[in-house]
């Protein structure tokens, strides 16, 4: 707007505000009286709150004005404003966001609890996935130590029968060398006794 004020008394108006809320939208209702729709000014440049402003010359004597900043609530879709203005009254419109652009405003709590929840899930695979690893490393070693047992007594028992044949083995050939012996002695006895028959034969024959 130009500047319209010039030497003209300044008086300023208070205009009369009402708040509408609905299941769908919260409505500003502005009484302008007075005022025409190009004489009025709303503005959005700060988060979280409309500004409306005026000024229109009331005579050659004064001209009057407004400007106010109001604050929104915060579940409003600024994206979509509906503005109009009749018979001296400035209606806004302020759609409410629905539950998915909360979501999406928000951050997505939803998405971020189910991303949570796989998280936690896929923590809990993994958890069972080492101790079934540690499982079935316990179960090999046990398995192959059973195995390694095993084998050794197998070893040893190997061991004892080779050992148990071989003296049953030496035990037969000292039983046989035994006997030999035992035959060597009686038959060296019986010669000596022949040969002392034969001796005392012969002595007696010469003495005659």
């Amino acid at each position: 707007m130009g500047d319209i004020r010039g030497t003209r008394t300044v008086e300023e108006l208070v205009p009369h505000l009402n708040w509408i809320e609905d299941s769908m939208r919260h409505c500003l209702l502005v009484h302008l009286p007075g005022f025409r729709k190009e004489e009025v000014d709303v503005g959005l440049a700060y988060p979280g709150y409309v500004t409306i402003s005026g000024e229109r010359i009331v005579n050659d004597k004064k001209c009057t004005y407004f400007g106010q900043a109001l604050k929104l609530p915060e579940n409003l879709d600024m994206k979509k404003v509906g503005q109009s203005f009749e018979d001296e009254m400035l209606t806004l419109t302020f759609p409410k966001r629905t539950e998915e652009e909360e979501e999406d405003q928000n951050g997505n709590p939803s998405t971020t609890k189910k991303s949570l929840q796989e998280e936690e899930e896929e923590e809990e695979e993994k958890q069972k996935e080492v101790i079934n690893e540690q499982n079935q490393t316990t179960h090999e070693q046990h398995c192959h130590a059973e195995s390694e047992e095993q084998s050794k007594q197998t070893d040893d028992d190997n061991i004892v029968n080779a050992t148990d044949k071989e003296m049953r083995k030496n035990g037969g050939i000292l039983e046989r060398v035994i006997n030999l012996l035992r035959n060597n002695i009686l038959l060296t006895l019986a010669l000596a006794f022949a040969l002392g028959v034969f001796a005392s034969k012969r002595f007696e024959s010469n003495g005659e």
